[in-house]
């Protein structure tokens, strides 16, 4: 009897010797998991989440949630637009994460209080048909003011008032050129759209068949298809264009700081974001591209004054009486 209790003890012994080891011996468990709530396409996200788990395994996994529920607790970290990451700051949800990568990035792609960081963008860009441009000349579509001055032209874009990507284009524009300049631009060209689309890829699809001459669309619209012989190209507008700035911050509840702190360091630095980026063919822009030159910050117009619901709605309704029904 006195040896059955013994072997008892001894295996009682190595069974907590086992728990109580390092965390290296530990697999996978809740504790070692963060949530990550992600506005960017599925694919995307799912890729990018692979990648970072192979290079985090052992230490801390990530999964994607796609939709935060009202009266659930939020997440651990967010990957989302500039305007949905100005909301979040405005309702207090986000924690301040110093991250050493975050302090190189110009002011205006980050939050002065590092609640969030800019990680790419997507700009906007003219898709111009070639027969067209062929037609009349390509050194007479580099910029915004060359639309202005081309008769007869056609062009086709979304209804500004139909999406957070639409508004923010305006956003981004009145920030650039001052509001009364830019409506009045925008009144301008209005006269050459047909019919606002109600979809974002319309405007691609009917400029790359020859029923509108330019296409006033995103980069990430169009970036997949560039590849074959499409019968139009970019032009990204030399003066400089109004961008969605895309970034990441860490929810204010978040009790895993320091694996969040990893997730958001490996989105801002890693070569892998980017080079999952390009195989999923997103047209995102980042900030600090491998191997090339970080872009002209002046050239990236920003939404910076319209940040909330109420300032965004009345620049829209601004636009809606002045541009849109004004013909």
């Amino acid at each position: 009897m006195l040896r059955l209790w013994m072997v008892a003890l001894l295996l009682l012994a190595g069974i907590t010797a086992g728990c109580g080891d390092d965390d290296k011996n530990i697999s996978f468990n809740s504790s070692k998991e963060i949530v990550l709530y992600s506005e960017l396409d599925n694919k995307f996200t799912e890729d990018l989440l692979q990648e970072f788990n192979k290079e985090h395994k052992g230490k801390v996994t990530a999964r994607a949630i796609y939709e935060i529920k009202q009266g659930e607790a939020d997440p651990d970290v967010v990957l989302a637009e500039q305007r949905t990451l100005n909301g979040l700051w405005l309702q207090g949800r986000l924690q301040a994460v110093p991250v050493a990568a975050g302090k190189s990035l110009p002011a205006k792609l980050r939050h002065k209080d590092n609640l969030w960081y800019g990680i790419f963008y997507d700009p906007a860009v003219l898709l111009v048909n070639q027969q067209f441009a062929r037609t009349v000349g390509q050194s007479r579509l580099h910029s915004w003011q060359d639309l202005e001055n081309i008769e007869n032209l056609r062009i086709a874009m979304e209804n500004l008032s139909d999406s957070n990507s639409t508004q923010n284009f305006l956003g981004a524009f009145a920030d650039a050129k001052g509001e009364t300049t830019s409506l009045n631009y925008l009144w301008n060209i209005n006269r050459f759209v047909e019919k606002y689309a109600k979809f974002p890829f319309t405007p691609v699809r009917i400029t790359a068949v020859g029923d509108a001459d330019v296409a006033i669309t995103r980069q990430s619209y169009v970036f997949k298809y560039l590849e074959s012989k499409f019968p139009a190209y970019v032009v990204f507008p030399k003066e400089g264009t109004p961008v969605n700035l895309y970034g990441t911050g860490v929810f204010k509840n978040c009790n895993k700081v320091e694996y969040a702190s990893d997730l958001v360091e490996w989105l801002l630095t890693d070569e892998k974001v980017q080079a999952v980026s390009q195989a999923d063919a997103t047209g995102y822009m980042f900030f600090f591209p491998s191997g090339g030159e970080a872009p002209d910050m002046d050239k990236l117009w920003l939404n910076q004054s319209y940040l909330t619901q109420r300032e965004q709605e009345a620049l829209t309704n601004r636009w809606l009486g002045r541009v849109r029904f004004s013909k």
